[in-house]
């Protein structure tokens, strides 16, 4: 139950909401052993849920006394409302193992699901799924190999199955209720508002895997273990695609999308006993995965999805260098000279005639001039531009990076001698983009918001003239002249390659020294155990920021406590 009141507001609020969920879960299960070779094991079951919620709420205003918030206290307009929905799930499965002499392991399942949130008989559907094993090393062949090659299994697996984490009337066109701003007899009018459009064909989603994995074990110390896999989301529920203006209301979502992910992991660990107790094991991993969509209808744009388009792709121009003095024209009075670029933008004028104009991405009275930075004109076509921002017309923008982690690593050491222990645990990321959205990870976003990195501050272009002659000059910056771009994507600010952050990182997330007081001592004091350690978290950091402050694991966006447009959306500052 909420209430809430206030006297900017003079009302009470008070809402209410009750949900029930009921499963029920069955199984049986049957085991078979033939010669001592073949060995079954049979699986039947099913699973039911449902799930109901029911709400209402009520509203008053007119409180006579906003510190004690009742409704019998209130004179005013009063209004209700509530909402109830509900769906539920049924399935059936079963399942059936193989196993030959622990040499060879076969496993088959299948599942026929259905959900109320689909609708007639696109309710229901099949999944299978089958996996099987061979243990090469059980093989009587191998046995010379086995002081080498301890263990070797090759696995392999495809299975599917399904997605219906939808809306529960995602394919009904429902309308909703509204009251109006005019009043007829004493009472604001109601209307209802026309239905969305709906795809009445909408079913499962349906993922799809194909696995191929090893696992070994080297000298009975070195275990190693590597995946290789292939997911395939096919029929996922997104909006379609080429509808026109005219269309009328907002485009109905269907099974209209696919996308894949390839990806491997690779992982290792040795352990090892000493005759004198000392002991040490250590374990590594490294993993990647890239996502494809590849079906989205027809969409095109390049800030959006579209067929092959990879997941996490930041769009954006590269950059030539910064404009130096000498690239411009000036008039007796040492002004830039100021003219009309070819595509209609004021822009001052190139020492070079053929040197590409970007007028275009002019900010109010910011001009591209000595100092800024001069992107790269990649179409040749003689301006900076972005085209229609599709892709088969994109101007100068390119792919520039990407906001997937790539390349994801770890390893761990712990070591142990006489009651002392030692552990570290590092942590990386081999590759990763992002594009700044502050004033500590931009040059030039927001400066009224009263921070700059100490990063742009010292490495900024600038020239100071005195009676007309240079006194104090900057060049070779990295970052362009100082100027208030406003926000993440303007003047020079463009999302490009060269102001990109860099978020690969390599971290030393735990390191531990703890040492376990002997029992015999402990016994004295009737104590069973007792062990002191100092422990340091996320102690030690490399990366590639050049002293930006942004912690490398951020996401812009997004904090511990909430996961949407957190501070909007800026990144490094809290």
């Amino acid at each position: 139950v909420n209430t809430s009141s206030a006297s900017s507001f003079n009302r009470v609020y008070r809402s209410a909401g009750t949900s029930e969920r009921n499963t029920f879960n069955a199984k049986t299960t049957y085991d078979l052993k033939i010669n001592d070779a073949h060995t079954f094991n049979f699986m039947l079951g099913l699973q039911a849920v449902d799930y109901e919620y029911k709400s209402h709420w009520a509203n008053k205003k007119g409180l006579l006394t906003p510190n004690n918030p009742q409704f019998d206290l209130a004179t005013g307009d009063q209004t209700s409302g509530g909402s109830h929905s509900w769906n539920s799930q049924l399935g059936f499965f079963g399942r059936i193992n193989y196993n030959y002499k622990e040499n060879y392991l076969l496993e088959a399942n299948v599942r026929y699901d259905g959900t109320s949130k689909f609708p007639g008989d696109l309710k229901w559907r099949w999944f299978p799924s089958f996996s099987g094993a061979w243990r090469v090393t059980e093989e009587p062949w191998m046995e010379s190999a086995k002081d080498v090659l301890s263990s070797l299994k090759v696995r392999g697996s495809w299975g599917s199955i399904g997605d219906q984490s939808v809306s529960n009337s995602l394919y009904i066109p429902t309308m909703s209720l509204n009251n109006s701003s005019f009043i007829h007899n004493g009472a604001k009018d109601t209307y209802y508002s026309t239905p969305a459009a709906v795809a009445s064909d909408i079913t499962w989603q349906e993922i799809q895997t194909l696995g191929f994995g090893i696992d070994a074990q080297l000298f009975n110390k070195i275990g190693i273990t590597f995946d290789w896999y292939n997911r395939k989301t096919k029929n996922m529920i997104v909006g379609a695609e080429g509808l026109g203006i005219g269309f009328g209301t907002t485009a109905p979502n269907g099974n209209y999308g696919d996308l894949s992910t390839k990806g491997w992991e690779l992982s290792l660990d040795y352990g090892h006993v000493f005759e004198n107790g000392f002991s040490i094991n250590v374990t590594a991993g490294l993993a990647d995965a890239v996502t494809t969509i590849d079906r989205y209808g027809s969409a095109k744009s390049v800030t959006g999805w579209y067929n092959g388009k990879t997941y996490g792709e930041i769009w954006g121009f590269e950059v030539d260098r910064l404009f130096t003095k000498d690239d411009f024209v000036y008039d007796p009075n040492g002004k830039l000279v100021t003219v009309k670029s070819k595509d209609g933008y004021n822009v001052y004028q190139f020492s070079d005639p053929n040197m590409p104009t970007q007028g275009y991405l002019n900010s109010g009275s910011l001009i591209f001039g000595p100092g800024d930075v001069k992107y790269k004109d990649l179409n040749g076509d003689g301006v900076l531009d972005k085209g229609a921002s599709l892709t088969e017309d994109h101007g100068d923008l390119t792919v520039i990076g990407n906001t997937t982690p790539r390349y994801e690593y770890n390893f761990r050491v712990d070591l142990a001698y006489k009651g002392f222990d030692f552990s570290a645990f590092f942590q990386g990321v081999g590759q990763r983009d992002m594009w700044g959205s502050s004033s500590v990870s931009l040059p030039g976003f927001n400066t009224s918001d009263g921070a700059m990195a100490q990063t742009f501050a010292g490495d900024f272009w600038y020239e100071t003239i005195v009676d007309g002659k240079v006194v104090d000059a900057n060049y070779d910056a990295f970052y362009p002249r100082a100027a208030n771009c406003g926000g993440s994507s303007i003047f020079n600010m463009q999302v490009n390659d060269r102001y990109l952050l860099d978020m690969s990182y390599l971290r030393l997330k735990n390191v531990t020294l703890g040492y376990s007081i002997p029992e015999k001592v402990l016994n004295k004091a009737h104590i069973n155990k007792l062990r002191v350690y100092v422990a340091l978290e996320n102690f030690l950091t490399f990366d590639k920021l050049n002293g930006l402050p942004i912690d490398v694991e951020e996401m812009a966006g997004y904090s511990s406590f909430n996961s949407s447009n957190y501070n909007s959306g800026r990144a490094g500052v809290g």
